[in-house]
């Protein structure tokens, strides 16, 4: 009776663990991923366009892999004359949007960045070219 008693113990012990094991599987992948990119383009008047919206799964996807490779700098203090070539939001399966960036695009293929906390960063590479690709192209549809 003693061995039933632990033996079952011992089941609902594994049972929980590996309860609390799956649940927090889900809850570390969290992260929500954006349905669609908003963005506006600044003419050539320095006005920003119309609010434009990228669905496409393989651009959204492109753009959020970007975003995640900038190199933030908490500690830069950037003076940009100009004014931004784009900015850019995510808007997530809720249809709510997320932080603002603005971007700048460089003759290099880079593109300096700065989020909706006045926080700038650099996309290194062709990032910025391809960024400014997606958006250009979009606006042609």
């Amino acid at each position: 009776m003693r061995k039933l008693l632990w033996i079952i113990g011992l089941l609902v012990i594994i049972m929980a663990l590996g309860g609390c094991s799956s649940s927090s599987k889900t809850s570390g992948s969290s992260e929500v991923k954006a349905k669609v990119v908003g963005y506006q383009m600044v003419q050539k008047n320095g006005v920003l366009s119309d609010r434009k919206g990228i669905s496409e799964k393989d651009d959204v996807k492109k753009i959020e892999n970007i975003t995640a490779d900038v190199k933030w700098d908490k500690t830069a203090s950037v003076n940009k004359d100009s004014k931004e070539d784009a900015v850019f939001w995510f808007i997530d399966q809720d249809n709510k949007e997320r932080q603002k960036y603005k971007v700048w695009f460089n003759e290099t293929g880079s593109a300096d960045v700065q989020d909706g906390k006045q926080v700038w960063g650099v996309l290194e590479g062709k990032d910025g070219e391809t960024l400014s690709s997606i958006f250009k192209l979009n606006d042609q549809k």
